[in-house]
């Protein structure tokens, strides 16, 4: 996985043209990272970046999820790091998972402080259905909003509070 700066593409949506997980994060982080003289991020092992701050984690497997009764996991792979300040700040996002329960939507993702076990998992996000007016995406595409829980603050170091919003979460899990 390469961790210099990114090429950037215009912007994302060619990401939407195969299942899976298509993601920004915080795009307010993600130009902070790129403004520093260190700062650096890169994705790899089923992670790529799709342009202009997006990045695309494959599809994993979506045999947990029951499309009809809108329960279960959608699991999706890839690594994303983003690192800065010298190496003091690190963040990581493993694995992303959306979990969708009768309590709602979590987007999910490997504890970094017991990496390398991609056991232990962690809720970064609450998700919720996108408001009207959210873009148009090609069939079998759905976008949920994304808030910061309480372990993604802890994610952040605490410079995003809990309920923060991050940017749109876009995915699909037909294979």
């Amino acid at each position: 996985m390469s961790m210099s700066a990114p090429a950037h593409m215009p912007d994302g949506s060619e990401a939407l043209a195969r299942p899976g997980l298509s993601w920004g994060v915080k795009s307010s982080f993600t130009r902070y990272i790129d403004s520093m003289p260190d700062g650096r991020r890169g994705a790899g092992y089923g992670a790529a970046e799709a342009g202009g701050g997006v990045y695309f984690f494959e599809l994993d497997d979506a045999s947990g999820y029951d499309p009809a009764l809108g329960q279960g996991i959608i699991k999706y792979r890839g690594d994303l790091r983003y690192k800065g300040h010298g190496g003091m700040l690190f963040v990581m996002v493993v694995d992303p998972w959306i979990e969708f329960r009768e309590a709602g939507a979590v987007l999910t993702v490997v504890d970094a402080e017991y990496w390398p076990n991609r056991e232990r998992r962690i809720e970064l996000a609450s998700l919720a259905p996108a408001p009207a007016g959210a873009p148009c995406l090609p069939r079998g595409w759905g976008q949920l909003d994304a808030r910061l829980t309480a372990a993604g603050v802890e994610v952040f170091n605490g410079v995003y509070a809990l309920g923060e919003l991050l940017d749109p979460v876009r995915f699909s899990a037909e294979a």
